[in-house]
């Protein structure tokens, strides 16, 4: 039943990729670009986000995730973390020379991951509770259960979603927090 779930969420993320145009960032992250629609924010760096501003919109790569395989929490962790920061160094460069990043000033995503990111500057903002949140938390609750690495992690894990903010300024300001070793 697993592999049939894996194979069916691996189909529906190569739609994902395609239907918005992901570009592959290191072994774990994809990035897209969209307009962001909500109220202004001010990040604690200065940076000013305004309704219609371009943001990179990151998406975590779910196949590479779940080839992490079974262990321990905290191996599984320790591999998922290492290349996170692989693909964070990739965000880093791209937003430094690719052309198609040049406007963007903030990046965000989704997930229910607790918050961990805050050593490389990531903001997490809890999402409001509405219809699209709640289909949203099945779905990661559906993930959890394909690819998480061992039941207890599953059980212990909230699906909540939350929105992860990171700003160009952060980014750049704690590269050195993120040397893959």
């Amino acid at each position: 039943m697993h592999r049939l779930a894996q194979r069916a969420l691996g189909l529906v993320d190569a739609w994902y990729y395609r239907r918005y145009k992901l570009k592959t960032l290191g072994p774990v992250l994809f990035i897209g670009r969209t307009h962001y629609r909500g109220p202004e924010l001010k990040f604690e760096d200065g940076t000013l986000l305004r309704d219609n501003d371009v943001i990179g919109r990151l998406h975590f790569n779910n196949a590479s995730i779940a080839a992490l395989g079974e262990g321990s929490m905290h191996r599984v962790g320790f591999r998922f973390a290492k290349l996170m920061r692989e693909s964070l160094r990739k965000l880093a460069e791209a937003a430094h020379n690719d052309p198609s990043l040049a406007d963007v000033r903030v990046f965000q995503g989704t997930t229910w991951i607790p918050a961990h990111g805050e050593v490389v500057g990531f903001v997490s903002t809890p999402m409001p509770k509405t219809w699209k949140t709640r289909l949203l938390s099945a779905h990661f609750k559906m993930l959890m259960w394909v690819f998480a690495p061992a039941a207890r992690i599953r059980n212990r894990e909230q699906a909540e979603p939350r929105l992860y903010w990171l700003t160009r300024e952060a980014l750049s300001r704690n590269l050195d927090k993120l040397k893959v070793g």
